[in-house]
């Protein structure tokens, strides 16, 4: 991490920076101190900020609360969204809370910072599906736009259902181009009243005054469009087209990638992704969309354990093989790809935990053992070389990048296999070292959202999680580590 500090800047409650330049294991003279600088970098929390009561979520066994966090551009002000519906902005060095302000009834699902900081863009996952431009001062709305407009609603979920909310629609990606405008996707994923599951979508730019000034496909689509990743010194947008409904699949690159120019958003060219036979039957693609025109790169990651690399006009170059199914006591296992992006002239992929093909066995089955490639993180060049690996005991949650693209973040979450309750925290990793840079603990399991500042300040989500004896330890909060 940095080496040197802004001259006495307080940051939480216990802590201030100094501007040192220093090497580790000497001795520094600070005031009438003298310190020892450790052998290897250390991590200190520098605040938290209790989020609100999410026990009961945790006991019936749901997994943990969306959280949005976004810090603004000159490290000053950090946003949390909640699953409950709060939202604040913090003082981002202090943890001092600025402003407030509660949404009923939703999910902070996205938050965006403006690159002047003077407006804070807000999703909400909600009957309306709200995209709010507010005040990051007062957090009063300068223009609100209703996604349910084009992506439908429906019903509000039974209190019990603790998935419930996930049947609204809502924004699912959302980024500010230089001029202003804003590219997010509108998605909403149901079942109707007999059961049926429907799907209607649509990407969208949005003007400074909350407009729409551009809309693909032209009327929304039955297809999930989540995730969408920008180029724009490149001209393009890759929009990852998925599909859970049922019935005929409209006239589009499903499930697979289109790649749209981001002016007009006409295609420019597509990828038709095919399921790994025997093991599975579909395809699914998370957070593992990227695009780069420059380096002629889209990647494509999936959860039967590949990764994509292919030109910008989709043929492809390479495939890595990385959590693809092996056979073990007869048994066949995987490690899903959940998170893939490009991060300078390299590929940064996690692997997930240990799971059985879909269409291989039933659910009801186990592992019989871990699958040798399961959470790790690789890093390859583009021509599909590795660089390096790294895999440790901890459950890998997320990958984010800081801002100058040198350090990489990757959260620690719940333990399936056992119960150890010192592996939950984040994980920074030096690219330009390529290697684990630091470990930053924390008392309870990181959520896979989460995001750093170009000074080192890391914000985690931590959620409560179930010991083994059934009592709930940790706390929904989040935390800012350095």
């Amino acid at each position: 991490m940095p080496s040197s500090w802004e001259l006495g800047r307080p940051a939480g409650p216990a802590h201030s920076f100094l501007e040192v330049d220093w090497t580790p294991g000497e001795k520094l003279s600070v005031g009438p101190e003298v310190l020892e600088v450790p052998l290897h970098p250390a991590c200190a929390s520098l605040y938290s900020l209790e989020l609100g009561d999410v026990s009961r979520r945790v006991a019936l066994g749901g997994t943990a609360p969306d959280t949005a966090l976004a810090f603004s551009e000159d490290g000053e002000h950090l946003a949390v969204g909640t699953s409950l519906g709060d939202l604040w902005v913090l003082d981002a060095w202090t943890g001092e809370v600025q402003v407030r302000r509660r949404f009923p009834e939703a999910v902070v699902k996205v938050l965006v910072f403006s690159g002047d900081g003077e407006t804070l863009y807000m999703a909400e996952q909600s009957l309306e599906a709200l995209v709010h431009a507010l005040d990051p001062v007062t957090l009063e709305s300068r223009w609100t736009l209703a996604l349910s407009d084009r992506v439908g609603s429906t019903p509000a979920p039974a209190g019990e259902d603790l998935y419930g909310v996930y049947s609204l629609p809502s924004a699912y990606g959302m980024e500010e181009l230089s001029g202003g405008d804003l590219v997010l996707s509108a998605v909403h994923g149901w079942n109707d009243l007999e059961g049926v599951r429907r799907n209607l979508s649509q990407l969208l730019r949005v003007d400074p005054t909350g407009k729409v000034v551009q809309a693909w496909p032209p009327e929304p689509a039955d297809v999930t469009l989540m995730h969408p990743q920008v180029d724009e010194a490149g001209g393009l947008v890759a929009v990852p087209v998925a599909r859970s409904s049922v019935g005929p699949a409209p006239d589009l690159p499903v499930p697979g990638v289109a790649v749209l120019d981001l002016i007009d958003f006409t295609l420019r060219s597509s990828v038709v992704a095919s399921p790994l036979a025997p093991w599975f039957d579909s395809v699914f693609f998370w957070e593992t969309i990227d695009l780069d025109v420059a380096s002629d790169v889209l990647l494509l990651g999936l959860a039967d354990g590949r990764v994509q690399i292919r030109g910008v006009d989709g043929h492809l170059k390479t495939e890595l093989a990385l959590g693809v199914p092996v056979v073990t006591a007869g048994v066949p296992i995987s490690a899903s790809v959940g998170h893939s992006r490009l991060v300078g002239e390299q590929v940064v992929t996690l692997t997930s935990g240990t799971n059985i093909p879909v269409a291989a066995l039933s659910s009801a089955h186990r592992p019989p053992a871990a699958h040798p490639q399961e959470n790790t993180l690789w890093v390859h060049r583009l021509d599909g070389d590795l660089a390096w690996t790294w895999r440790g005991p901890h459950v890998l949650e997320g990958l984010s990048s800081s801002p100058d693209r040198r350090w990489l973040v990757v959260g620690a979450g719940p333990r399936r296999v056992d119960h150890r309750e010192d592996l939950f925290g984040a994980l920074v990793f030096d690219v330009e070292a390529e290697g684990l840079s630091v470990f930053c603990p924390t008392e309870s399991p990181v959520f896979f959202r989460h995001t750093s500042t170009r000074d080192g300040r890391v914000a985690v989500a931590e959620s409560p999680f179930l010991r083994e004896d059934g009592t709930l330890g940790g706390a929904y909060r989040v935390t800012v580590l350095r």
